[in-house]
């Protein structure tokens, strides 16, 4: 049987019927299958991307309503490959989705071969909508839900928002990934050093334009390196590179990371310090406080800790010791849809509308810890104002001691960046 495919059908079932991450899916099944990677990642990556697309389509070709969730994936895997992977052939497409079905959907084989086979003769066509502002309100959401594969809720969101030019720009983005961004390890070696090696071992690698220690990097099995064994770099978009370096950590600083997990500013604050002082890192269980330490290890870092502990309560312990805190908290990850596409697909969080209370709690206990002349840092990967400007302005309303020296929202669709908010604040006397 086709391990490719077959690797597929189940990291696209584990995330379909339990939920998993894709990463953490695709994880599973590789380390499993000993399949090829670069086609496995294209097919579920690429089906999550356009999913509510292609269901819309394959749902013009079915006489009953309902599928099985193995008939439905099948389905899907056979239309994308037609639409979108053109190193397959249609004759593959079909009969190895056909064969898989009679392993994975036995008795289901004739209905999936004349589905995709009825979806060929017609010229193997997605049957997007088309957009108009001339579209009443209601309509022009669903259609845009459906063209690009989003969400409602998130598509009114970001109407309500934006406006229908911005919204569909981030939409469209959200149909491709994210470019693989490396930082590198400054406390190990340059940019410029770090870019030659991976030149050598032929990856196309250029440098990042919006922090200093990005790589922009092309080409697969970067992570399998021994330059990533050794920690002479990590994986980090850029917007989140950015936010740890306009924090500004010292040697000999201080410095307190809320909401660290899996600890990647963190560490890029610990490596502007050359490692020289305090990175103390909270998240809000033990297992992810032992990400931390263990990319810390992979780096070599020594001055960072980590431990659990609940930011929306106060730390009275540590307030007022710290230098530059840092709170990039929890959110409803917009921003970062390229890169988990399965948040495209994700319902209205239950605690949507609560989401900036806790991240305000989590400000106000971080901004305790600060030490009057210190930066203070409030980040989230989303785009949405109720989680990013509008926590600030309520802050700032109940404190007279901070004043914001640098805010931004990045987009999606706007240079290769993920979507981001960021806005730097120092603390003062009053």
């Amino acid at each position: 049987m086709d391990k490719d495919r077959t690797a597929a059908f189940e990291a696209l079932k584990l995330i379909e019927t339990e939920n998993t991450w894709s990463n953490l899916a695709l994880g599973k099944v590789l380390k499993a299958s000993g399949a090829d990677q670069p086609f496995v990642r294209e097919l579920v990556y690429g089906i999550l991307r356009n999913r509510l697309l292609i269901d819309h389509t394959i749902d013009g070709y079915l006489k009953k309503p309902h599928l099985r969730t193995a008939e439905r994936i099948l389905l899907r895997m056979g239309v994308y490959q037609l639409c979108f992977m053109d190193s397959v052939t249609p004759y593959a497409a079909v009969n190895e989705t056909v064969e898989l079905a009679r392993q994975k959907a036995r008795g289901s084989e004739g209905f999936i071969n004349g589905v995709l086979r009825a979806f060929l003769r017609d010229g193997a066509r997605l049957q997007v909508p088309e957009i108009s502002e001339a579209l009443a309100p209601k309509e022009l959401a669903r259609r845009l839900s459906l063209k690009y594969s989003v969400s409602l809720w998130i598509v009114r969101l970001w109407l309500r928002s934006y406006g229908l030019q911005q919204t569909e720009a981030m939409l469209k983005a959200s149909l491709f990934p994210a470019p693989l961004t490396l930082r590198a390890n400054c406390a190990k070696i340059t940019r410029d050093a770090l870019i030659e090696e991976l030149k050598k071992q032929g990856f196309d690698a250029v440098k990042g334009e919006y922090a200093p220690y990005a790589v922009v990097c092309k080409g697969s099995g970067v992570l399998s390196t021994e330059l990533f064994q050794k920690g002479f770099f990590s994986v980090q978009g850029q917007a989140s590179q950015r936010t740890a370096f306009l924090l500004d950590p010292k040697e000999g600083h201080t410095v307190i990371d809320l909401c660290a997990a899996p600890g990647g500013k963190s560490c890029a604050m610990a490596e502007q310090m050359n490692d020289r002082g305090r990175v103390l890192s909270f998240d809000l269980y033990p297992r992810r406080a032992e990400l931390i330490r263990a990319q810390a290890e992979r780096l070599g870092l020594t001055c960072i800790t980590a431990a659990a502990a609940d930011s929306s309560q106060p730390i009275t312990r540590l307030e007022g010791i710290a230098d530059r805190v840092l709170c990039d908290v929890p959110c409803s990850g917009l921003g970062v849809i390229r890169q988990k596409p399965e948040i495209k697909l994700a319902q209205r969080p239950a605690d949507l509308e609560a989401l900036p209370s806790l991240q305000l709690q989590i400000l106000q206990n971080g901004s305790r810890c600060l030490k009057p002349g210190g930066l203070l840092m409030y980040s989230t990967c989303t785009v949405n104002p109720a989680e990013n400007r509008q926590v600030i302005d309520r802050f700032l309303s109940e404190s007279c001691s901070f004043v914001i020296e640098q805010e931004q929202q990045f987009f999606p669709q706007e240079n290769g960046l993920d979507g981001f908010y960021i806005c730097l604040m120092r603390r003062q006397n009053c």
